[in-house]
């Protein structure tokens, strides 16, 4: 072999580790799934539908082809269950394994940081579940490293990416409902019979705010785009050393120029709660109208859209969009089949050579961290 053979052969291997548009354009997308949990299981049922479903026949062929547990044992389980050809011993194994094109990091939350910078260092593109970090400042320090060493990262905001929160923002661009004064919204399950060894009692990772809190506090980002979170005022109850239930309240300077409204300031509002199963929907208020954000607000389906014709007089306008036909039926969390959506927004970054989604940024999961990072502090410490 000739020594421009040989450099052209190490430049050939460097494109396709870096998971290039030339990498990945012409074959399937291989992910390797870092866990064996029940979030995990879905995903993967996930990634068997993404080709298949209707709307995605254009997009990029995936499929889960590793997977690593917490033991050997678990993963090859798995793998039997799920039809996954390669089973790995570690997870560092699996980070570092050739036969993977990105990893998908579906651990309890205090790992996530740790194997996702391993990703990171590595190579390896990485989806990591939400929340990417426990704190704001560990989230900075991946999206820096993920920044300097050029490598795809995506914390799993699922919800941005499905196609009701695609038609929100156009509405939301077009001046239909005018300018956002505020958004309301809850987001509620029971926990409260949830076993001791149950993670949503981990002292580090544990509580309501770090579950679900983010599929609210994302919204911030979407109404008000330009805006600085201005405060932050949040109080709560405890249970068993973690938040149970809580109030927030989070204030934007924004800086449109509205020659009809004085205060250019934004809100949002939010409840969120482990002691009740809760509505779970969101309202995007309008100079001109609203957007209601159906039940269940995490997996969109269906935008109601109220324009003012005057005080208490609506004219409404809905929009639908039904989930991909589901062979399964079962999942081990509701609407798990909506993976299908972040899998093709995954694939077609990937495929077009991006280290991030469009649909949800670095500077998306930063904001959201700070966020949850000041509401935690205020409800811990009784509010300031």
């Amino acid at each position: 072999m000739t020594m421009r053979s040989s450099l052209l052969l190490v430049l050939f291997s460097l494109i396709v580790r870096s998971g290039s548009p030339l990498s990945i354009a012409k074959k399937p997308i291989r992910w390797g799934i870092v866990s064996a949990g029940r979030i995990s299981a879905d995903y993967v049922q996930a990634i068997s539908l993404a080709e298949g479903a209707e709307q995605f026949m254009h997009s990029v062929s995936q499929q889960a082809t590793a997977v690593a547990a917490r033991s050997p044992t678990a993963a090859a389980k798995f793998a039997s269950q799920y039809k996954i050809p390669n089973v790995y011993n570690s997870y560092a194994d699996l980070i570092h394994s050739s036969e993977v094109d990105v990893v998908y990091i579906g651990t309890i939350a205090d790992q996530h940081v740790e194997l996702t910078r391993d990703a990171i260092l590595a190579g390896t593109p990485v989806v990591v579940e939400k929340p990417m970090a426990l704190c704001a400042q560990d989230a900075e320090m991946l999206i820096h490293l993920a920044r300097e060493k050029d490598v795809f990262l995506m914390e799993g905001m699922w919800t941005r990416c499905f196609p009701a929160m695609k038609k929100l923002r156009q509405i939301l661009a077009s001046d239909e409902i005018g300018r956002i004064i505020y958004i309301q919204g809850d987001f509620g399950y029971n926990m409260i019979n949830n076993p001791p060894d149950d993670r949503i009692w981990l002292p580090t990772s544990g509580g309501i705010t770090l579950d679900v809190g983010m599929y609210i506090a994302q919204f911030g980002r979407i109404a008000f785009p330009g805006g600085k979170v201005k405060h932050v005022h949040a109080s709560g109850t405890m249970k068993n050393g973690v938040d149970c239930s809580v109030m927030a309240t989070v204030t934007y300077e924004c800086s449109e120029n509205e020659s009809d409204f004085v205060d250019q300031d934004g809100m949002m509002q939010f409840v969120l709660t482990g002691a009740a199963n809760t509505e779970e929907r969101l309202v995007l208020q309008g100079t001109k109208g609203r957007v209601i954000v159906d039940s269940p607000f995490h997996t969109p389906q269906r935008l109601r859209v109220l324009r003012d014709l005057g005080r208490g007089e609506t004219s409404e306008t809905v929009h639908n969009f039904p989930p991909p036909e589901d062979p399964y039926g079962k999942w081990n969390n509701p609407g798990s089949i909506g993976f299908v959506h972040q899998i093709h927004e995954v694939g077609n970054a990937l495929r077009d050579g991006k280290k991030q989604c469009d649909c949800f940024t670095w500077d998306d999961s930063l904001e959201v961290a700070q966020i949850l990072d000041e509401v935690l502090v205020q409800v811990r410490t009784g509010g300031r």
